[in-house]
This record gives structure tokens, sequence and C-alpha cells, in this order.
């Protein structure tokens, strides 16, 4: 146990007679639990992903929401040393994570871009601290821009429903970079060289969160905005051509609710940094990380089931993890996507032990394609399924237009395959032969899928028709400029 942890346990005890009731209740089951929040900066690569790591050990967090993790989340687990990871969340953790949902999004059209992928009841993911005993982690990243209203207040709006789920006494942690400050802090901040707003809306999506019950840890941490002005944005570091003092603001968050105590949160950031409390040379993004620590009564979990890698190649083995509450043995069973216990391929059935809750499984002689694991209870129903998918020997990524001519200002249909179904994987399209890679002319996400169908909208800068001519569609990995396919499409 690290010198911190020991004093956050003495603090524990410190604490534990001025806790909620609700929380004294379960003070024997009570753990703490450190959650950070860290955009890495376009991939962590800027400067280097060792020192992304060296941030995170340095902060000693339990969970991390990572924002522009951009293709990298499981190298910057890897260097963070990190077991655990959520990808359509963007989470690290020590302990076990499950997903709340189906591993899949199973809603239509295009979401949010704070919940891309993510069904509005399956925001948050299931982090098992204890065996048996989960706390509820999830983590977004809001647009930048000046239009408070019409952009990240409407992002949002969907983070209200963790707010519910707290209201029976669920710890929820909600990580990101809000792209906003905070009604708790002073005005007259700045952020990228503009004041904030003085409007009704100024800050109204804190305000918003607020009003659904999630605590902001920091400033419920130093209360005293003046003298902890906890400034994320920015640190002023690498690059000495940004002038920090003009960029002045808090925009960078740990939120909680449910029976949760804040015991601390601290700020990651540059050596010799006003502000910094946790530092690292060279600092390696251009936002400063915040790292809380939280007394936290779990809840009992639910049933769970996680398989993973979330995409197998063909012939290799995935691995089931597993929690049934009703008793020590569980069944877990692979089938093709939708399918129920009688169709079964491969797992294991009445295992009798629950000290053994995670079993590695073949996929030989399974053909590429979608499937679920299902957790079943004795009586024969699934109590929860996960899915994963199964790529061919040698399958590479694929885009098409499903109509390769289009009539002018249509929409055009695009389809996919083989993706790597990172969070932000994207389509592109560009006119043909256009050598750079920043210049599209309309996109949409493939949420996470695999393979799947989608439409762009294709515009021109000033939102007019493109003209007739020749164009390309790329596929783009996870928000980045890394083109995976293309292929060719006409406006006529």
């Amino acid at each position: 146990m690290t010198s911190g942890r020991r004093g956050a346990w003495l603090a524990l005890a410190l604490l534990a007679a001025s806790l909620p009731a609700a929380a004294a209740a379960g003070q024997d089951e009570a753990v703490t639990l450190r959650v950070m929040s860290f955009n890495v900066w376009y991939g962590g690569e800027q400067v280097s992903l060792e020192k992304v790591g060296e941030a995170i050990r340095a902060a000693d967090p339990d969970v991390v929401g990572v924002q522009e993790a951009d293709r990298n989340l499981h190298r910057i687990a890897e260097v963070a040393g990190m077991p655990y990871v959520d990808e359509r969340r963007r989470l690290l953790s020590r302990w076990p994570i499950f997903d709340s949902g189906s591993g899949i999004r199973s809603e239509s059209g295009a979401s949010p871009y704070s919940t891309t992928a993510l069904d509005k009841s399956a925001l948050h993911a299931w982090v098992m601290v204890r065996p048996g005993k989960v706390v509820a982690v999830a983590n977004v990243h809001l647009s930048s821009g000046s239009d408070e209203a019409a952009v990240r207040l409407a992002e949002a709006e969907p983070l209200a429903v963790l707010g519910r789920l707290a209201a029976d006494g669920t710890p929820v942690f909600l990580t990101g970079d809000f792209n906003t400050s905070s009604h708790l802090d002073p005005a007259g901040t700045r952020r990228r060289g503009r004041a904030d707003d003085e409007g009704p809306l100024d800050r109204a999506v804190t305000r918003l969160l607020a009003d659904a019950g999630l605590r902001d840890s920091y400033r419920e941490a130093h209360p005293d905005a003046d003298a902890k002005p906890g400034h994320t944005w920015s640190p002023g570091a690498p690059h000495p051509l940004r002038d920090a003092d003009a960029n002045r603001s808090r925009i960078d968050y740990v939120f909680t609710a449910g029976r949760s105590e804040v015991l601390d949160s601290r700020v990651v950031g540059e050596v010799d940094g006003p502000i910094t409390d946790v530092a690292v040379f060279p600092w390696p993004s251009d936002h400063r990380a915040v790292v809380s620590t939280f007394r936290a009564v779990p809840v009992d979990a639910p049933p769970l089931v996680a398989a993973t890698p979330r995409r197998v190649p063909e012939g290799a083995t995935v691995s089931v993890r597993t929690w049934d509450p009703h008793g020590p043995g569980w069944t877990a069973l692979v089938v093709r996507r939708g399918g129920g216990p009688g169709d079964a391929l491969t797992g294991v059935r009445d295992m009798p032990h629950d000290w053994q809750r995670m079993i590695p499984l073949a996929t030989l002689g399974l053909v590429p394609g979608d499937y679920d694991v299902l957790l079943v209870g004795e009586d024969g129903a699934v109590l929860r399924r996960n899915a994963f998918s199964i790529a061919g020997a040698g399958a590479t990524p694929a885009v098409e237009a499903i109509e390769p001519r289009v009539a002018l200002g249509a929409p055009i249909r695009v389809r996919w395959r083989d993706a790597p179904g990172d969070l932000r994987d994207w389509i592109g399209l560009y006119r043909a032969g256009d050598a750079d890679v920043s210049r599209y002319l309309g996109f949409v996400y493939t949420e996470a899928a695999f393979s799947g169908e989608a439409s762009i909208i294709p515009s021109a800068a000033d939102g007019t028709a493109l003209p007739a001519g020749d164009y390309e569609l790329r596929l783009m990995h996870d928000e980045s400029y890394v083109v995976l396919a293309k292929a060719p499409v006409a406006i006529r």
C-alpha cells in the first residue's frame, strides 16, 4: 500500500463520524476509490505515450476516464499498468469492468457526440471494486465551440440519467472533458482566448448536472474557488506558443452521485505549475488532469458477463468473465448473435465454484461473424448477454458506396465491414485524390460497429450542396486521420 493510500485510509477513519446516515450504515462495506479524468491530447502521442502512462501512475487512480485516446486506448492502458479496458466508454480500471448493456449499440440513427456508440440506458459501466460489489462509471467528451445552448447542453442532457441511477444510493462517477467552465467558479474566466458568456445559458451544462444530482468533486473538496481555482485548461505546456495566462478555466471534471463521500481532489499537471498538485515532466497534454478520492459504499452487482476482446481473430481465444449473484455455480455459453441457451456452440455449464469467474474459451471451428456470450441461470433463463465478433483470417477494413453514383444534393449511403470497432471510427467524404486528410466534406461515425450502413450528407464549407464530380469515401480510425480503406463515389 502506498503512503497516499495509507493517508486515505486514515482519512476514512476520521471522516466516518461525519458521513451521511446511509453511508455510515454500510461503513463495513465502504471502499476507497480514486477516479481520474484525463484528456491525453490527440492520442497521447503529442509528447509520448510513456509520459501519459507516467502521469496516470503518478496520480495512482483506480479508474481513469480517457478523452482523445484516438486509436491508442489499449496502448495507454498498457503503459499505465491498467489491466481492464472499456473501449466504448474509454475507461481504464484496476478492477474488472462490465458493460451495463449488451456490448453493442441497439438504437438506430446517429447518437449525440457525447454518447457515441452507447444506448441511452447504458451510458455507464459497472466496475467491480470488490467481489460482487460494483460502482457505476461513465466518461464523456463534449464538443468545443462557443455555443453552449445549441451544442454542449444538448450533449449533456442524456447524462441526467446518471443522477437517476444514483437515486437508490448507487455510487456513480462521471469523468470528462466538458469544454465548459463551472457555475461554481468565478465569472470572467477565459477559455481558448474567449470570455465565458454571461447570458442565461452561461455554464448551463454544470447547472444541468447539478440539478440531476451530480456533485463536482473538486469544488466539493475545495469550496474556495479563489484559493483553489483548479484550472485544467491550459497548462501552457509543453508548447511555449500557448499563453497559459490567457486561457484559464476548469473544464475537466470528476462528478459523483449516490453513496459517495469526497475525501480529496487534486490537479495533475506540469512541473512548477501554479496549481499543480501532482507533477510530471514533461507534461504530455494540453489539459491538466484531475484525480479525486472517494469513500463509496458499492452496491450488490446484478448478473454480469463480459467477453474480451470485442473483436476476436478467427481461431483465437475469447475470455469470458462472469458474476452470477444467485450462488457459487454459474453457466456461460457462446451462441450466434441473438441466440438462446439451446443454440450453444461452446461454453461451460454449472461451473461448481465461485473463485473462478473468468474462463478462456477457444473459438476454433466457429465461423467469422457476430456472437453473444450468455450468462444462464439455474432455470435456464438468460440473465445477461454480451456481444463479441470473430474476424475472418486476413480480414481487412473495407468501405463502399451502396450507390456509386448519387444525385446532386442526395445523401450518400455507405457500407463498411471489418472496421476496428473503436469508439469514434468514422467515414469521411473527400474530393477524389485530395492529399489533405483534414479536408473532409462530410462524415459519419460508425458507432463503434465492426460492420454496418449509414448515410453522409455532403456539403461545402458554406453549407451548400457539393458540385457534381468525383469523390471518395475514407474509413478512418477512431477520430484520427489514419485511413483504413477507400472507395470511389460520384455526384452527378
